[in-house]
Formats: C-alpha cells, structure tokens, sequence
C-alpha cells in the first residue's frame, strides 16, 4: 500500500504543482501560542513536543492502520495520499530556476545573481563572490531542495507511515518557533538514515565508481551534516575553475542535476514497488 500511496502522491503532486507554494503552517503556530516554551524547563518543553507533534502522528498512524475491508483500504489511500501530498508541499524547485537558467543562456551573470536570490539564503548569496561559485551554490542548493523536500520526507513514510512522515514536518515547525537546543539535536539525527541512503543510490544513478567510495564512507559517520554527505558524494570531483566555467554550459550542467535526483526517485519507487511485490511491505 505504501508503494500506492507514494505513487498516486508523486503523480498528483506533479498535476497541482504551483509557483511560490507554501505549506500553511498558521494553525500549528496557533496551537503554540499559548505555550511559552522558552521559558519552560527541559521536561516542559519535552512534554509539550510530545503531545503535539509526537501524539498526533502516532494517532494518525493507528487511525489509518484500523481503516479494514475495502471500503476502508481505499479510504486509508485516500487519507494517506491527500495528507503527504500536504507534508511534501505542491512546490516546485527545479521550476524555479529557470529564470536563472536561462540568464546563464544570455551569459548574465547579475540577472543570475538576481535570479539566485529567491531561492538561496543571505550566506550563502554572500559566498558566491564568482559565477562559478554562484553556480555550485545554486547546483547544492537544487540538490539539497530534492532532499528536504522529498527524500526525507519519503523515507520516513516508508519507515514509520504517514504519522512518520507527519511528525517529521512537526518537528521542522517546532524548531522554527522555539529554537531549543535539544529539538535541533533531533533534527540533526532524522535525516542522519535518509540522507546516506540518497548518497548511494546518487552513486547507483550516476557517476558510481566515484561517488561509490565517498558515500560509503559516510555510512557510519555520525558527526557530517547532510550538507555535507551530500556536497561530497555529488561535487568532490568537479575540480572546474573560473577561467574553466562556461557561463553557456551551465543550463545543462543544471538540467542534468535535476535528471541526477529524478532518477534517483525512480529508483526509490522502484526499490519501494519489488518490496511491495515479493515481501508485502
């Protein structure tokens, strides 16, 4: 059922994509309001993590699991599928940068950095001094976009269910409204699995005899940042200079990115869709 969802998720996220979405996180932030979280102590603070985003996910995940028969698997499938198309956002990031692209068409570098600037925050603009630093950043920027925005969400899904998935975005808004110390560390540990698992299959997908090495060397690193793993396992070898760049070249340097990171959902829905058939997952 999992394969299903994550399918018909996929497919319909596709169909209603649409420029600029944001997830409206406005009724998680009212049900915050009344907690004064910063001036809780550690148990306070735990407590109220763990009846709003904890409890609601693994009350989510037993309400689906106790939708039986027919009438209530394709209800589970229609809940589960509106749900994580609402976790994984109708937002489109490789649209985004076509504006940008086709700067580098026209060899604008300023219209580049303009175009840039929607979509990379102010450190790293302030790191792009070079068009080819601007165009790696906005390649890791593209790349960890792919991340965040499927991948971890997909294997938590998968791991855990839908009420995985949903206490993953939770704890994201969580962090955002009270920046505690101990919510970021569980933020560092949830993409910890989901991120190394995207370095291999990047490596299955593209250029494995390089990036093979480098993303099994992460396995069990637990100090590198998802950042990290995954600048690492894509860009360690492009050692292209400034005077190497062509600013013509960098629209298919992009496109190809994209392709990278859609084949490597393909192949998570393909992994995904053998388990469903030869082991029921």
């Amino acid at each position: 059922m999992k394969f299903i969802v994550l399918l018909f998720t996929v497919l319909l996220q596709k169909r209603t994509v649409k420029q600029g979405y944001k997830r409206n996180n406005a009724w998680f932030k009212r049900i915050l309001k009344p907690f004064n979280l910063p001036e809780m102590g550690l148990k306070g603070q735990v407590m109220v993590y763990a009846g709003f985003v904890v409890l609601p996910g693994v009350l989510l995940g037993f309400f689906v699991a106790s939708l039986q028969g027919l009438v209530g698997s394709v209800a589970s499938i229609g809940i589960q599928v509106l749900l994580f198309l609402y976790i994984l956002g109708r937002d489109d990031f490789s649209s985004r940068v076509e504006d940008y692209k086709t700067c580098w068409s026209r060899e604008d570098y300023q219209g580049a950095y303009h175009c840039a600037q929607e979509f990379l925050s102010m450190e790293e603009q302030a790191n792009s001094q070079t068009p080819l630093q601007l165009h790696k950043t906005v390649q890791e920027a593209m790349v960890g976009a792919w991340f965040r925005r499927f991948f971890a969400f997909a294997f938590w899904f998968l791991v855990a269910g839908i009420g995985g998935a949903l206490i993953c975005l939770l704890t994201i808004w969580f962090y955002s409204q009270f920046k505690a110390v101990w919510v970021k560390s569980l933020l560092h540990a949830l993409p910890w699995a989901p991120v190394r698992l995207l370095a291999v299959t990047i490596a299955l997908a593209g250029d494995f005899v390089k990036s093979f090495s480098t993303a099994s060397r992460f396995a069990w690193d637990f100090d590198s940042t998802s950042q990290t793993v995954l600048h690492e396992t894509m860009f360690k070898y492009d050692e292209q200079t400034d005077e190497e760049f062509d600013c013509s070249k960098a629209p298919q340097e992009l496109e190809a990115t994209n392709q990278l990171m859609q084949r490597s959902a393909v192949i998570w829905l393909c992994v995904v869709a053998a388990l469903t058939v030869f082991a029921g997952f």
